[in-house]
């Protein structure tokens, strides 16, 4: 048996907030369909319930490893034990065998991008499958303004975002210095945006 066949990920949003984005939407896990990934979890076969409970597997994380089971509620861990009893409405996944690790999460990301002599070859949704195959489960993907103004640019990436499959954030690069930026920095912390 491979190793990666041995994995759960998770992800908590408890490891990283900025400005996140849930990958929940079934127009979102259609794209994986069409994309002929995860065909087992296309059409009908998607679990209607926010609640999941991955059983018997060996939790691994920064300071030991043991057999646990790992419930989680709405996409957040809500308990590690190891025996939790659930009700008829959870979704349970046996993991005996298996290791449930943490999603990895990647700081330095560049999606989408065009400017400064740059174009990359992913978007948000193949850039982020690729990441989701190896483990990653987050990423702070850098927004390059093209004239200097950030509010226009986070617009412009929250829109290219759209085509996310995964949770991710924005840092916002500050390539030139004048008061409209500054104008803008402040316009931003009010949006509740400060990762500069």
């Amino acid at each position: 048996m491979q190793f990666t066949s041995q994995l759960l990920l998770l992800h908590s949003f408890f490891f990283f907030f900025l400005i996140t984005s849930s990958s929940s939407s079934l127009s979102q896990s259609n794209q994986f369909c069409e994309a002929g990934i995860a065909e087992s979890a296309c059409g009908t076969g998607i679990p209607s319930s926010s609640k999941l409970l991955i059983k018997g597997g060996t939790v691994v994380n920064a300071h030991h490893q043991h057999v646990a089971d790992v419930y989680v509620e709405d996409g957040i861990i809500v308990a590690v034990d190891p025996d939790i009893n659930v009700g008829d409405d959870v979704n349970v996944i046996d993991a005996t065998g298996k290791f449930v690790m943490p999603g990895g999460i990647d700081p330095h990301t560049h999606l989408a991008i065009e400017g400064l002599d740059i174009t990359s070859v992913d978007d948000f949704f193949s850039g982020q499958a690729a990441a989701l195959a190896g483990g990653t489960t987050m990423h702070i993907d850098f927004i390059i303004p093209s004239n200097g103004n950030l509010s226009a640019a986070f617009d412009v990436y929250e829109k290219k975002a759209k085509k996310s499959c995964m949770d991710y954030g924005f840092h916002v690069a500050i390539t030139k210095w004048d008061e409209g930026v500054s104008r803008d920095m402040e316009l931003m912390v009010k949006r509740k945006y400060q990762l500069f």
